[in-house]
């Protein structure tokens, strides 16, 4: 477990000695996930993540992600599409025409259970195809691939009497690397509670701290992000 910790402070050291501008912001995040689960190996999962600064209240970026996922043990493995429309990346200057994002995506997960708590890890692998501005996405696209790798550390703190956990911890971070201009993305420290109502919902409330370089840009951004979240299971 070192050598990621390692790595990621690395990378982050090196991101920030070159660094030529950095922004503080402060947003919120609304996100929706509808898990459609079809039997103990298969499911589906949508999310709709409306993403706001606080002040001024402008939209930063709209996401539509839909994953087909198969669990099998300790690994769960991804796959599917995310559409997305990136509007004010600094909320100071607004923005005139959100640049539209299509991506193709592949992920692997695996659980690594203990007495009390549990370690996560998630590789992913996200294939962008940007938005020329003036053209139209499906005549004309910017491609960039981008390794994300995710370290989640998960611990349940509350049982009702079905054993079901109703209050969950989670910590976690994810660094991602692009493969073409700058080579570092973004780093995301996530802590969130999950609080589970029924078996067909569970609330989350966390806090994101990203450290992340505009693509293509010398600009870099601080941001500080509340995340509210509805997960919406359908049993089939």
């Amino acid at each position: 477990m070192k050598k990621p910790t390692i790595f990621f402070i690395a990378v982050i050291l090196t991101v920030h000695a070159h660094a030529q501008e950095s922004f503080d912001q402060y947003l919120y995040w609304l996100r929706y996930q509808n898990q459609l689960i079809f039997n103990s190996n298969w499911y589906l999962n949508t999310d709709f993540d409306n993403r706001r600064f606080f002040d001024p209240d402008v939209e930063n970026q709209f996401i539509i992600h839909t994953r087909i996922h198969y669990k099998k043990g300790p690994w769960d493995f991804g796959g599917g599409l995310t559409f997305s429309w990136a509007y004010a990346a600094r909320p100071e200057n607004g923005y005139k025409n959100p640049v539209m994002e299509f991506r193709p995506v592949v992920e692997a997960n695996h659980e690594i259970p203990f007495k009390k708590f549990s370690i996560h890890n998630r590789l992913r692998i996200d294939n962008r195809f940007f938005e020329i501005p003036g053209e139209s996405l499906l005549d004309s696209s910017y491609y960039v691939m981008r390794f994300r790798y995710r370290l989640m550390f998960r611990m349940p703190l509350k049982f009702n009497e079905d054993k079901v956990p109703v209050i969950t911890f989670r910590v976690a971070d994810e660094i991602m690397l692009n493969t073409k201009e700058n080579t570092f993305d973004q780093n995301r420290v996530n802590i969130t509670s999950e609080f589970y109502v029924t078996r067909n919902f569970t609330l989350e409330l966390g806090y994101i701290y990203i450290y992340q370089q505009r693509y293509g840009t010398d600009d870099f951004f601080n941001r500080n992000v509340l995340r509210f979240s509805v997960i919406h299971r359908v049993f089939m």
